[in-house]
């Protein structure tokens, strides 16, 4: 049997339009009543969903309606008769410009739409559901409905000296966090591969975003390396200490000294932690240990470590934003990016959050050893830095008005400036 659609808002909209006119020119015609003033409401509403075209016709329906009404009862004479007529025409012609803006706006919006998704694609790229051994599988969620990104980032990168892998929260909202956003990951990518040491890249991505930050800009950030022998090291760069499932059991890893935010310092130091075959590591931005509840209370950690037990990663951040939107009710007030590793799991497929990545996903070789070097890596990381280099060519091409109505429709932070050191219970890295 075959289903019918549903009418569109722009049909529904034309027909109750229509539906107006010829109710109240049936009224005006069988009864003495002089309604003609309200034929104008019929642009109006059409004006709600149609272009200037169908508005238009419309709005030359309600003008002959309004004068043929004064003929049909003989008022032609009458200047109460004209004046109606005048503000028949005067709503009318309102309702067509009306439309014609909506149009130009939904035509913007739809330009705006095109390069947030252009800008997810490069801030967030898919992951391969499995690198050198490690599961792999990463989420993001926007905390409004109209944007795409926000100033979340992550990256993994294989290098000679392991995995290597970054996630960040951008201090700042639209375009302004995208674009240094972009120059954290581009920074990251470039010194991932070139340094030695951890704290090394760490430092210059510091370094190398210093130039783009405004007076009250940093990017909180966690830094991690993963050598084939199973050791972990860790950069903290004032971000929340990654989370490690080991045994059934949660622990946060910190190191001795809290460390400033990247743009804020560049002498980092890093600590190195042991994870076993089964051991997971969640790497996060504030979306997380911030949601809140109705009462004000902030996700409960045995939650996190319940949704880690899944059987698999896609599963296990699947059950914890599950988990994270049970607690707040569908309202969370900021991003959240996850990231989430497992050690010595066997592959499978993973779609990594983006609807377009299971055939990627599908696509991927792995090695069973690190034998990238730094030009398989930057060959790796080529088309990622095609779309994220393409990202400044797409916003530069629109107008000024325009821009700033991508910031308008960018996630808005909660926080002032001098509430970035509120957080959850797990926040024992603190934030500056």
């Amino acid at each position: 049997m075959r289903t019918r659609s549903r009418p569109s808002a722009a049909h529904v909209a034309m027909a109750a339009a229509a539906l107006w006119l010829l109710l109240f020119g049936a009224l005006n015609v069988l009864t003495s009543l002089n309604v003609s003033a309200l034929f104008s409401v019929a642009p109006l509403i059409a004006a709600t969903v149609a272009d200037e075209r169908r508005t238009a016709i419309f709005a030359g329906a309600a003008v002959a309606l309004a004068m043929g009404t004064g003929w049909w009862h003989g008022i032609t004479v009458e200047a109460a008769y004209w004046t109606r007529v005048a503000a028949v025409c005067a709503i009318s012609a309102m309702a067509v410009v009306v439309a014609g803006m909506r149009r130009r706006r939904e035509e913007r919006l739809a330009r705006m739409t095109a390069i947030a998704e252009a800008s997810q694609l490069a801030l967030l790229p898919p992951l391969p559901p499995e690198m050198t051994g490690i599961s792999i599988a990463a989420r993001y969620r926007s905390a409004t409905r109209e944007a795409s990104v926000g100033g979340d980032l992550y990256e993994i990168i294989p290098t000679g000296h392991g995995i290597r892998l970054i996630i960040g929260d951008v201090r700042g909202k639209g375009l302004d966090a995208i674009m240094l956003a972009r120059q954290v990951l581009s920074a990251f990518r470039r010194s991932a591969v070139a340094m030695p040491a951890l704290e090394q890249v760490a430092g210059e991505v510091s370094r190398a975003i210093g130039p783009y930050l405004g007076e009250e800009d940093f990017v909180t950030a966690a830094l991690a390396q993963i050598t084939p022998g199973g050791e972990l090291t860790i950069v903290n760069c004032g971000h929340h200490p990654p989370l490690l499932r080991h045994r059934g059991g949660l622990q946060p890893l910190t190191g001795g000294n809290l460390a400033l935010p990247l743009g804020l310092d560049d002498d980092f130091t890093a600590f190195t932690a042991n994870w076993s075959p089964g051991d997971r590591l969640l790497l996060y931005t504030d979306g997380l240990v911030e949601s809140r509840n109705k009462h004000g209370d902030f996700l409960p950690e045995g939650k996190i470590a319940t949704a880690l037990r899944a059987v698999d990663c896609d599963q296990a951040l699947d059950t914890l934003l599950t988990a994270v939107h049970s607690h707040t009710g569908g309202h969370g007030h900021d991003d959240m990016a996850l990231l989430l590793l497992e050690y010595g799991a066997s592959r499978h497929s993973s779609a990594n959050g983006h609807p377009a990545a299971a055939q990627a996903a599908a696509n991927t070789v792995t090695t069973p050893e690190y034998a990238a070097t730094p030009d398989d890596t930057h060959a790796t990381g080529t088309n990622r830095a095609r779309a994220l280099d393409a990202l400044p060519i797409l916003l530069t091409d629109l107008p000024a008005t325009t821009l700033d109505d991508i910031d308008d429709l960018g996630p808005r932070r909660n926080e002032e400036p001098g509430e970035q050191g509120r957080s959850g219970p797990l926040d024992s890295a603190g934030r500056s």
